[in-house]
Protein backbone atom coordinates (compact mmCIF):
# COMPACT_ATOMS: atom_id res chain seq x y z
CA UNK A 1 0.00 0.00 0.00
CA UNK A 2 1.22 3.61 -0.75
CA UNK A 3 2.42 5.56 1.68
CA UNK A 4 3.77 9.29 2.28
CA UNK A 5 7.04 8.31 0.05
CA UNK A 6 4.94 6.78 -2.87
CA UNK A 7 7.16 7.84 -6.16
CA UNK A 8 10.19 9.61 -4.32
CA UNK A 9 13.52 7.91 -4.41
CA UNK A 10 15.50 6.51 -1.18
CA UNK A 11 18.98 5.26 -0.80
CA UNK A 12 19.88 3.18 2.43
CA UNK A 13 23.61 3.53 2.80
CA UNK A 14 24.60 1.01 4.87
CA UNK A 15 22.71 -2.39 5.03
CA UNK A 16 24.37 -3.29 8.37
CA UNK A 17 24.46 -6.57 10.26
CA UNK A 18 21.84 -5.74 13.20
CA UNK A 19 18.44 -5.03 11.49
CA UNK A 20 18.18 -0.91 11.34
CA UNK A 21 19.18 -0.74 7.33
CA UNK A 22 16.49 -3.80 6.41
CA UNK A 23 14.09 -2.82 8.43
CA UNK A 24 14.22 1.00 7.09
CA UNK A 25 14.26 -0.45 3.63
CA UNK A 26 11.27 -2.54 3.68
CA UNK A 27 9.78 0.76 5.29
CA UNK A 28 10.53 2.73 2.73
CA UNK A 29 9.55 -0.05 0.16
CA UNK A 30 6.25 -0.25 1.98
CA UNK A 31 5.54 3.66 1.69
CA UNK A 32 5.83 3.66 -2.05
CA UNK A 33 9.88 4.16 -2.17
CA UNK A 34 12.01 3.52 -4.79
CA UNK A 35 14.78 1.92 -2.97
CA UNK A 36 18.51 1.48 -3.99
CA UNK A 37 20.12 -0.32 -0.99
CA UNK A 38 24.13 0.11 -0.99
CA UNK A 39 26.83 -0.95 1.39
CA UNK A 40 30.38 -1.55 1.03
CA UNK A 41 30.40 -5.38 2.98
CA UNK A 42 30.61 -8.12 0.27
CA UNK A 43 27.36 -9.75 -1.50
CA UNK A 44 27.70 -12.73 0.57
CA UNK A 45 28.20 -11.79 4.03
CA UNK A 46 24.86 -9.97 3.77
CA UNK A 47 23.24 -12.43 1.11
CA UNK A 48 19.70 -12.82 3.58
CA UNK A 49 18.45 -9.34 3.77
CA UNK A 50 19.91 -8.81 0.42
CA UNK A 51 17.78 -11.69 -0.57
CA UNK A 52 14.58 -10.47 0.84
CA UNK A 53 15.16 -6.99 0.00
CA UNK A 54 15.35 -7.90 -4.15
CA UNK A 55 12.17 -9.61 -3.50
CA UNK A 56 10.65 -6.78 -2.07
CA UNK A 57 11.82 -4.53 -4.95
CA UNK A 58 14.76 -2.71 -3.93
CA UNK A 59 18.11 -2.55 -6.17
CA UNK A 60 21.70 -3.48 -4.54
CA UNK A 61 25.41 -2.59 -4.93
CA UNK A 62 27.02 -4.14 -2.42
CA UNK A 63 30.57 -4.58 -2.19
CA UNK A 64 30.92 -1.12 -2.87
CA UNK A 65 29.18 1.73 -4.15
CA UNK A 66 30.28 1.56 -8.17
CA UNK A 67 27.64 3.40 -9.77
CA UNK A 68 25.69 5.21 -7.17
CA UNK A 69 24.78 8.79 -7.38
CA UNK A 70 24.45 9.93 -4.16
CA UNK A 71 23.11 13.19 -5.88
CA UNK A 72 20.07 11.88 -7.29
CA UNK A 73 17.73 11.10 -4.58
CA UNK A 74 15.05 12.45 -2.55
CA UNK A 75 16.12 10.91 0.48
CA UNK A 76 19.50 9.41 1.57
CA UNK A 77 19.21 7.29 5.09
CA UNK A 78 22.41 6.92 6.39
CA UNK A 79 23.82 3.99 8.57
CA UNK A 80 25.05 5.32 12.07
CA UNK A 81 28.35 3.91 11.77
CA UNK A 82 29.01 5.52 8.26
CA UNK A 83 31.27 8.04 9.11
CA UNK A 84 29.54 11.95 9.01
CA UNK A 85 32.21 13.56 6.69
CA UNK A 86 32.20 10.53 4.26
CA UNK A 87 32.23 11.45 0.64
CA UNK A 88 28.56 10.26 -0.39
CA UNK A 89 27.38 12.17 2.40
CA UNK A 90 29.60 15.36 1.62
CA UNK A 91 28.05 14.83 -1.78
CA UNK A 92 24.56 14.73 -1.10
CA UNK A 93 24.56 17.43 1.08
CA UNK A 94 26.11 19.70 -1.17
CA UNK A 95 23.47 18.73 -3.49
CA UNK A 96 20.80 19.50 -1.04
CA UNK A 97 19.62 15.62 -0.52
CA UNK A 98 17.69 15.44 2.41
CA UNK A 99 19.81 13.22 5.18
CA UNK A 100 18.48 11.12 7.94
CA UNK A 101 18.49 7.69 10.04
CA UNK A 102 15.90 5.22 10.44
CA UNK A 103 16.10 5.74 14.03
CA UNK A 104 15.74 9.67 12.81
CA UNK A 105 12.60 8.78 10.60
CA UNK A 106 11.26 6.94 13.64
CA UNK A 107 11.33 9.62 16.16
CA UNK A 108 10.46 12.42 14.13
CA UNK A 109 6.11 9.75 13.64
CA UNK A 110 6.95 8.17 16.96
CA UNK A 111 3.22 8.98 18.06
CA UNK A 112 3.53 9.15 21.80
CA UNK A 113 6.87 10.19 24.23
CA UNK A 114 10.51 9.02 23.91
CA UNK A 115 13.19 7.93 26.07
CA UNK A 116 16.58 7.32 25.10
CA UNK A 117 19.51 5.99 26.68
CA UNK A 118 23.33 6.62 26.11
CA UNK A 119 26.48 5.48 27.85
CA UNK A 120 29.56 4.22 27.18
CA UNK A 121 28.63 0.57 29.32
CA UNK A 122 25.25 -0.35 30.59
CA UNK A 123 22.94 0.81 28.16
CA UNK A 124 21.20 -1.81 26.41
CA UNK A 125 20.74 -3.55 29.73
CA UNK A 126 19.29 0.11 31.08
CA UNK A 127 17.14 0.20 28.00
CA UNK A 128 15.63 -3.79 28.29
CA UNK A 129 14.97 -2.64 32.20
CA UNK A 130 13.13 0.62 31.34
CA UNK A 131 11.03 -1.26 28.59
CA UNK A 132 10.78 -4.24 31.29
CA UNK A 133 9.36 -1.67 34.09
CA UNK A 134 7.13 0.17 31.84
CA UNK A 135 5.72 -3.06 30.52
CA UNK A 136 5.22 -3.83 34.37
CA UNK A 137 3.39 -1.16 34.93
CA UNK A 138 1.13 -1.43 32.66
CA UNK A 139 2.28 0.96 29.88
CA UNK A 140 2.41 0.59 26.38
CA UNK A 141 6.30 0.59 25.26
CA UNK A 142 8.49 -0.30 22.62
CA UNK A 143 11.90 -1.01 22.23
CA UNK A 144 14.19 -0.44 19.77
CA UNK A 145 17.27 1.68 18.56
CA UNK A 146 20.80 0.07 18.91
CA UNK A 147 19.08 -2.67 20.58
CA UNK A 148 18.40 -4.25 17.42
CA UNK A 149 15.83 -3.82 14.73
CA UNK A 150 13.68 -1.12 13.77
CA UNK A 151 10.13 -0.04 15.02
CA UNK A 152 9.57 1.62 12.01
CA UNK A 153 7.29 -0.83 10.25
CA UNK A 154 5.06 -1.31 13.92
CA UNK A 155 3.99 2.77 13.39
CA UNK A 156 0.30 2.09 11.97
CA UNK A 157 0.17 -0.99 15.41
CA UNK A 158 1.54 0.92 18.27
CA UNK A 159 -1.24 3.15 20.56
CA UNK A 160 -1.66 7.00 20.60
CA UNK A 161 0.84 7.33 23.84
CA UNK A 162 3.29 4.46 23.29
CA UNK A 163 6.45 4.99 24.84
CA UNK A 164 9.66 3.76 22.68
CA UNK A 165 12.57 3.24 24.48
CA UNK A 166 15.29 3.33 22.31
CA UNK A 167 18.82 2.47 23.28
CA UNK A 168 21.25 5.31 21.27
CA UNK A 169 24.74 5.36 20.51
CA UNK A 170 26.90 8.35 19.95
CA UNK A 171 27.11 7.87 16.12
CA UNK A 172 23.34 7.72 16.07
CA UNK A 173 23.04 10.68 18.44
CA UNK A 174 25.85 12.59 16.28
CA UNK A 175 23.18 12.58 13.27
CA UNK A 176 20.39 13.16 15.38
CA UNK A 177 21.32 16.26 16.74
CA UNK A 178 21.11 18.53 14.28
CA UNK A 179 18.05 17.74 13.24
CA UNK A 180 16.93 18.07 16.59
CA UNK A 181 15.43 14.63 16.97
CA UNK A 182 16.38 13.67 20.23
CA UNK A 183 14.46 12.02 23.45
CA UNK A 184 11.32 13.63 25.94
CA UNK A 185 13.57 11.43 28.46
CA UNK A 186 16.98 11.17 28.65
CA UNK A 187 19.18 8.64 30.26
CA UNK A 188 23.24 8.91 30.61
CA UNK A 189 24.44 5.74 32.14
CA UNK A 190 28.64 6.71 32.42
CA UNK A 191 30.87 8.51 29.62
CA UNK A 192 34.19 6.80 29.41
CA UNK A 193 36.49 7.03 26.29
CA UNK A 194 34.78 5.32 23.83
CA UNK A 195 35.20 5.03 19.55
CA UNK A 196 37.99 7.90 19.78
CA UNK A 197 38.72 6.22 16.34
CA UNK A 198 35.51 7.84 14.88
CA UNK A 199 35.60 11.00 17.05
CA UNK A 200 38.61 11.67 17.22
CA UNK A 201 38.80 12.89 20.42
CA UNK A 202 37.41 12.41 24.08
CA UNK A 203 35.77 16.07 23.96
CA UNK A 204 34.01 15.31 20.33
CA UNK A 205 32.80 11.87 21.95
CA UNK A 206 31.73 13.91 24.92
CA UNK A 207 29.73 16.46 22.94
CA UNK A 208 28.06 13.56 21.40
CA UNK A 209 26.86 11.82 24.24
CA UNK A 210 25.60 15.21 25.75
CA UNK A 211 23.36 16.10 22.41
CA UNK A 212 20.86 13.69 23.86
CA UNK A 213 19.90 16.46 26.69
CA UNK A 214 19.29 18.69 23.80
CA UNK A 215 15.24 18.32 24.04
CA UNK A 216 14.56 16.43 27.01
CA UNK A 217 12.44 17.66 29.91
CA UNK A 218 13.95 15.12 32.23
CA UNK A 219 17.55 13.57 32.25
CA UNK A 220 18.13 10.29 34.86
CA UNK A 221 21.81 10.84 35.28
CA UNK A 222 24.89 8.57 37.28
CA UNK A 223 26.20 10.81 39.59
CA UNK A 224 29.14 8.51 40.34
CA UNK A 225 30.56 9.52 37.17
CA UNK A 226 32.81 12.65 36.83
CA UNK A 227 32.40 13.18 33.30
CA UNK A 228 28.75 12.72 33.57
CA UNK A 229 28.88 15.38 35.97
CA UNK A 230 30.90 17.52 33.83
CA UNK A 231 28.77 16.72 30.65
CA UNK A 232 25.38 17.58 32.59
CA UNK A 233 26.81 20.98 34.77
CA UNK A 234 24.68 23.80 33.30
CA UNK A 235 22.17 21.90 31.75
CA UNK A 236 18.75 23.47 32.38
CA UNK A 237 16.25 20.38 32.31
CA UNK A 238 15.11 18.07 35.42
CA UNK A 239 17.90 16.16 36.88
CA UNK A 240 17.20 13.21 38.60
CA UNK A 241 20.65 11.75 39.76
CA UNK A 242 21.22 7.90 40.87
CA UNK A 243 24.34 6.58 42.25
CA UNK A 244 25.82 7.51 45.71
CA UNK A 245 24.03 10.22 47.05
CA UNK A 246 21.41 10.36 43.98
CA UNK A 247 17.37 9.69 44.05
CA UNK A 248 18.08 5.62 43.96
CA UNK A 249 21.21 3.63 44.51
CA UNK A 250 22.82 0.30 45.85
CA UNK A 251 23.72 -0.17 48.82
CA UNK A 252 27.13 -2.63 50.28
CA UNK A 253 24.33 -5.31 50.57
CA UNK A 254 23.16 -5.05 47.08
CA UNK A 255 19.96 -3.78 47.59
CA UNK A 256 18.14 -0.69 45.69
CA UNK A 257 17.90 1.71 48.23
CA UNK A 258 16.43 5.16 47.63
CA UNK A 259 17.60 8.74 48.86
CA UNK A 260 16.80 8.06 52.29
CA UNK A 261 18.77 4.72 52.52
CA UNK A 262 15.18 3.22 52.62
CA UNK A 263 15.47 -0.91 50.82
CA UNK A 264 13.14 -0.29 47.40
CA UNK A 265 13.95 -3.67 46.72
CA UNK A 266 15.90 -6.95 48.22
CA UNK A 267 19.13 -7.51 47.04
CA UNK A 268 17.53 -11.33 46.74
CA UNK A 269 14.98 -9.99 44.58
CA UNK A 270 17.76 -8.86 41.84
CA UNK A 271 18.57 -11.37 39.60
CA UNK A 272 21.37 -9.00 38.18
CA UNK A 273 25.24 -10.09 38.94
CA UNK A 274 27.13 -6.99 40.49
CA UNK A 275 26.75 -3.59 41.32
CA UNK A 276 27.00 -2.15 38.27
CA UNK A 277 24.00 -4.11 36.65
CA UNK A 278 22.25 -2.99 40.09
CA UNK A 279 22.83 0.77 38.97
CA UNK A 280 21.76 -0.10 36.27
CA UNK A 281 18.28 -0.83 37.57
CA UNK A 282 18.50 2.08 38.76
CA UNK A 283 18.76 4.18 36.34
CA UNK A 284 15.61 2.34 34.89
CA UNK A 285 13.43 2.86 37.54
CA UNK A 286 13.83 6.88 37.47
CA UNK A 287 13.38 6.49 33.73
CA UNK A 288 10.35 4.89 34.10
CA UNK A 289 9.39 7.44 36.67
CA UNK A 290 10.06 10.00 34.72
CA UNK A 291 8.05 9.49 31.68
CA UNK A 292 5.17 7.84 33.66
CA UNK A 293 5.12 10.88 36.37
CA UNK A 294 4.71 8.24 39.51
CA UNK A 295 8.03 7.07 40.92
CA UNK A 296 5.43 4.80 42.76
CA UNK A 297 3.88 3.23 40.13
CA UNK A 298 7.41 2.32 38.82
CA UNK A 299 9.07 0.80 41.88
CA UNK A 300 5.89 -1.47 42.62
CA UNK A 301 6.63 -2.55 39.21
CA UNK A 302 9.80 -3.83 39.58
CA UNK A 303 9.09 -7.51 41.13
CA UNK A 304 6.76 -8.13 38.33
CA UNK A 305 9.60 -6.76 36.00
CA UNK A 306 12.29 -8.63 36.98
CA UNK A 307 10.48 -12.06 37.62
CA UNK A 308 11.35 -13.36 33.89
CA UNK A 309 14.00 -11.25 33.07
CA UNK A 310 17.09 -11.76 31.31
CA UNK A 311 20.11 -9.79 30.43
CA UNK A 312 20.48 -9.05 26.99
CA UNK A 313 22.65 -11.93 25.08
CA UNK A 314 26.55 -11.46 25.48
CA UNK A 315 26.35 -9.72 28.68
CA UNK A 316 27.42 -11.95 31.37
CA UNK A 317 25.35 -14.70 29.81
CA UNK A 318 26.49 -18.49 31.01
CA UNK A 319 27.18 -20.54 28.19
CA UNK A 320 27.10 -23.94 30.19
CA UNK A 321 28.69 -25.25 33.04
CA UNK A 322 30.90 -28.27 33.39
CA UNK A 323 33.67 -30.08 35.61
CA UNK A 324 32.63 -27.21 38.55
CA UNK A 325 33.64 -23.90 35.59
CA UNK A 326 31.41 -21.90 34.42
CA UNK A 327 31.70 -20.78 30.85
CA UNK A 328 30.86 -16.68 30.51
CA UNK A 329 29.54 -14.90 27.71
CA UNK A 330 30.68 -11.21 27.74
CA UNK A 331 31.48 -10.63 24.28
CA UNK A 332 29.52 -7.37 24.18
CA UNK A 333 32.27 -5.81 26.62
CA UNK A 334 33.94 -3.37 23.98
CA UNK A 335 35.88 -1.19 26.05
CA UNK A 336 38.24 -1.75 29.32
CA UNK A 337 36.25 -0.55 31.38
CA UNK A 338 33.22 -2.72 30.63
CA UNK A 339 35.82 -5.28 31.36
CA UNK A 340 36.88 -3.90 34.39
CA UNK A 341 32.75 -4.04 35.74
CA UNK A 342 32.47 -7.60 34.53
CA UNK A 343 35.29 -8.77 36.70
CA UNK A 344 34.22 -6.65 39.55
CA UNK A 345 30.48 -8.81 39.25
CA UNK A 346 32.35 -12.64 39.35
CA UNK A 347 34.92 -11.50 41.73
CA UNK A 348 38.25 -13.12 41.80
CA UNK A 349 39.60 -16.87 40.91
CA UNK A 350 38.59 -16.64 36.56
CA UNK A 351 40.37 -17.07 33.80
CA UNK A 352 40.19 -14.05 31.35
CA UNK A 353 39.74 -14.28 27.87
CA UNK A 354 40.67 -10.17 26.60
CA UNK A 355 41.95 -8.46 23.66
CA UNK A 356 40.75 -7.44 19.79
CA UNK A 357 41.00 -4.42 17.75
CA UNK A 358 41.89 -0.74 19.29
CA UNK A 359 39.65 1.65 19.49
CA UNK A 360 42.46 4.40 21.12
CA UNK A 361 41.50 3.59 24.72
CA UNK A 362 43.37 3.66 28.07
CA UNK A 363 43.74 -0.57 28.86
CA UNK A 364 44.58 0.97 32.53
CA UNK A 365 40.97 -0.13 34.01
CA UNK A 366 41.39 -3.63 32.19
CA UNK A 367 44.81 -3.78 33.63
CA UNK A 368 43.98 -3.03 37.02
CA UNK A 369 40.90 -5.31 37.00
CA UNK A 370 42.36 -7.83 35.94
CA UNK A 371 45.43 -7.93 38.22
CA UNK A 372 42.92 -8.15 41.42
CA UNK A 373 40.40 -10.61 39.92
CA UNK A 374 42.02 -12.85 37.24
CA UNK A 375 44.20 -15.89 38.13
CA UNK A 376 44.90 -16.31 34.39
CA UNK A 377 44.48 -14.11 31.29
CA UNK A 378 44.52 -15.20 27.81
CA UNK A 379 45.23 -12.78 24.88
CA UNK A 380 44.04 -12.84 21.45
CA UNK A 381 43.94 -10.05 18.46
CA UNK A 382 45.74 -6.92 17.94
CA UNK A 383 45.83 -6.03 21.45
CA UNK A 384 46.90 -9.00 22.75
CA UNK A 385 51.17 -8.80 22.16
CA UNK A 386 50.45 -5.11 23.99
CA UNK A 387 48.04 -6.62 26.98
CA UNK A 388 50.65 -9.72 27.35
CA UNK A 389 53.60 -7.02 27.94
CA UNK A 390 51.71 -4.52 30.11
CA UNK A 391 50.07 -7.61 32.66
CA UNK A 392 53.15 -9.49 32.58
CA UNK A 393 55.06 -6.03 33.89
CA UNK A 394 52.17 -6.23 36.34
CA UNK A 395 52.82 -9.78 37.73
CA UNK A 396 49.74 -11.02 36.08
CA UNK A 397 50.02 -14.64 34.27
CA UNK A 398 49.12 -14.24 30.80
CA UNK A 399 49.54 -16.05 27.35
CA UNK A 400 49.00 -15.04 24.30
CA UNK A 401 46.70 -17.24 22.34
CA UNK A 402 45.51 -15.26 19.35
CA UNK A 403 42.48 -16.50 18.31
CA UNK A 404 38.97 -17.28 20.52
CA UNK A 405 39.28 -21.17 19.67
CA UNK A 406 42.89 -21.56 21.27
CA UNK A 407 41.61 -19.62 24.14
CA UNK A 408 38.98 -21.96 25.12
CA UNK A 409 41.11 -25.02 24.73
CA UNK A 410 43.50 -23.38 26.65
CA UNK A 411 41.07 -22.04 29.32
CA UNK A 412 39.80 -25.84 29.65
CA UNK A 413 42.98 -27.05 30.43
CA UNK A 414 43.50 -24.19 32.81
CA UNK A 415 40.34 -23.29 34.79
CA UNK A 416 40.01 -25.08 38.31
CA UNK A 417 36.62 -26.31 39.52
CA UNK A 418 35.10 -23.12 41.27
CA UNK A 419 36.59 -20.73 38.27
CA UNK A 420 34.98 -18.92 35.37
CA UNK A 421 35.80 -18.29 32.24
CA UNK A 422 35.12 -15.38 31.17
CA UNK A 423 35.20 -13.84 27.37
CA UNK A 424 35.16 -10.01 28.15
CA UNK A 425 37.55 -8.86 25.37
CA UNK A 426 37.90 -4.88 26.71
CA UNK A 427 37.81 -4.06 22.86
CA UNK A 428 36.40 -4.21 19.48
CA UNK A 429 35.96 -7.55 17.44
CA UNK A 430 36.79 -6.41 14.16
CA UNK A 431 40.42 -7.39 14.05
CA UNK A 432 39.25 -10.80 13.76
CA UNK A 433 35.21 -10.68 13.84
CA UNK A 434 32.10 -8.75 11.68
CA UNK A 435 31.02 -8.31 14.91
CA UNK A 436 30.66 -9.20 18.66
CA UNK A 437 27.79 -11.38 17.83
CA UNK A 438 30.36 -13.34 16.02
CA UNK A 439 32.96 -13.58 18.36
CA UNK A 440 30.50 -14.57 20.92
CA UNK A 441 29.26 -17.16 18.62
CA UNK A 442 32.32 -19.00 18.05
CA UNK A 443 33.12 -18.66 21.62
CA UNK A 444 29.92 -20.60 22.49
CA UNK A 445 30.59 -23.09 19.43
CA UNK A 446 34.20 -24.00 20.76
CA UNK A 447 33.19 -24.23 24.75
CA UNK A 448 30.39 -27.08 23.48
CA UNK A 449 32.91 -28.90 21.50
CA UNK A 450 35.36 -28.66 24.86
CA UNK A 451 32.42 -29.93 26.80
CA UNK A 452 31.81 -32.73 24.59
CA UNK A 453 35.02 -33.64 24.37
CA UNK A 454 35.73 -33.37 27.88
CA UNK A 455 32.38 -35.86 28.92
CA UNK A 456 31.32 -37.67 25.71
CA UNK A 457 27.84 -39.12 25.71
CA UNK A 458 24.57 -36.99 26.69
CA UNK A 459 24.37 -37.96 30.40
CA UNK A 460 27.55 -36.78 31.52
CA UNK A 461 27.71 -33.58 29.45
CA UNK A 462 24.25 -32.46 30.72
CA UNK A 463 25.19 -29.18 32.87
CA UNK A 464 26.70 -27.69 29.62
CA UNK A 465 23.92 -26.02 28.94
CA UNK A 466 22.80 -23.61 25.62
Amino acid sequence: MAGEWAGRRAIVLGLGHFGGGLGVARWLLSQGASVLVTDRASPESLAAPAAELAALGARLVLGGHAGVDFTATDLLVVNPAVPADAPPLAAARAAGVRISTEIGLLIERWPGPVVGITGSNGKSTTTSLTHAVLRAAGAPAELGGNIGGSLLERLDEVPPRSIAVLELSSFMLELLAPAGLLPDVAVITNITPNHLDRHGSFEAYKAAKRAILGRARHAVLCGDDAVVREVAAGWGGHALWYGRRGEMSVNTAGDLVDRRGWIVLDSAQIPLPGRANRLNLAAATLAAAAVLGDEVRAMRALPAALAHYELPPHRLQTVGTWQGVAWVDDSVSTTPESTAASLAALGAGCVLIAGGHDKGLDPEPLLTAATRHARVVLLVGEQGPRLLRDLTRRGVTAELVQTVPAAVVRAAQLAQAGESVLLSPGYSSHDQFTNYEQRAAVFREHVLLQARRAAPGPARHADATG
